[in-house]
């Protein structure tokens, strides 16, 4: 269940590209971060240039969701859009507020897992729709520890991609650190270690205390 919810959890960011494909330029600021709960936070501004400033779309999450998801509109100059923020979700919730804010579409494909120590991010955004447009879109993903590869601009612990209208943008960022909401491989690596330990000392103990009882005259 959590392994379909990460890969889906950074989809919202992109997958509202579509929404407002057809109104021309459109720019989408996109952000979010993972916790070393394994939580995720994130804000998405997307606005465009509509002739009678009315913005062409509507983001609705759902409704068990809204005291951790708020969607402001916004307006700046000609521009009109909303910006959503999100807050310690989980995967599973995530998962369930990309679903709500728009349908499944083959043009974007997220993953994101842990697999030890490590969390890995893979994606693919295709923008074709967007060519010849003056659009631009900017996605940026954070995570606590080091970023050990990455095809975006690493800053500070944030990778940063650049999406570019009418074309194809894979995306992949890989970050170490362990998760403080369960053991790691390294947390139960050490605890089968000391079991094992303790399992040895409690065998020699009953091997010794036999071993004497065996022995003539033993008071055990």
């Amino acid at each position: 269940m959590e392994g379909n919810a990460s890969r889906r959890t950074l989809r919202l960011l992109l997958i509202i590209v579509l929404c407002t494909a057809l109104s021309g330029c459109l720019h989408v600021k996109a952000a979010m971060t993972i916790s070393g709960e394994d939580t995720v936070s994130g804000e998405v501004l997307v606005t465009t240039e509509t002739p009678d400033g009315k913005v062409p779309f509507e983001l609705r999450p759902p409704p068990n969701l809204a005291d951790r998801v708020q969607v402001r509109p916004h307006a700046e100059g000609t521009r009109v859009g909303a910006n959503l923020s999100f807050n310690d979700l989980t995967f599973q919730e995530v998962e369930q507020l990309a679903s709500a804010m728009s349908p499944t579409d083959s043009r974007f494909s997220m993953r994101m897992y842990r697999a030890g120590s490590l969390v890995v991010f893979e994606g693919s955004a295709d923008l074709t729709p967007l060519a010849d447009t003056d659009s631009g879109i900017e996605l940026k993903l954070g995570a606590p520890g080091e970023i050990t590869t990455t095809n975006g601009e690493e800053s500070a612990g944030t990778v940063t991609w650049l999406l570019q209208p009418g074309e194809i943008t894979q995306t992949s960022a890989t970050f170490q650190f362990s998760t403080g909401s369960g053991m790691d491989w390294i947390g139960w690596a050490l605890l089968v270690g000391v079991g094992a330990t303790v399992a040895a000392v409690l065998v020699a103990t009953l091997a010794l205390r036999n071993h004497l009882r065996t022995r003539p005259g033993a008071r055990l």
